[in-house]
């Protein structure tokens, strides 16, 4: 179990270092970036992949929404907003 957290705050770290902030509904956010991790997308996924994905650039414009379940379109509206 403790290998598992050291693991998890890793994974947080990441995201903390790439200034990702920490929703209230258990999102990471970057409005530089426009992505948001869920924090069970992010319990799947290895610390390689998430380094990866946070590194990659977002060439679209667009938001891009790493969950297990793909949000619909009023939740994505939801979560960021405050981020807009």
């Amino acid at each position: 179990m403790i290998e598992f957290d050291f693991v998890e705050l890793n994974k947080y770290k990441i995201l903390e270092e790439k200034n990702y902030t920490k929703d209230e509904r258990d999102f990471y956010i970057s409005k530089e970036d426009k992505r948001v991790f869920s924090f069970g997308r992010i319990g799947n996924e290895s610390i390689a992949w998430l380094e990866q994905e946070v590194n990659e650039p977002n060439t679209s414009g667009e938001w891009q929404f790493f969950c297990n379940v793909y949000p619909s379109e009023g939740l994505r509206t939801d979560i960021i907003s405050p981020y807009l």
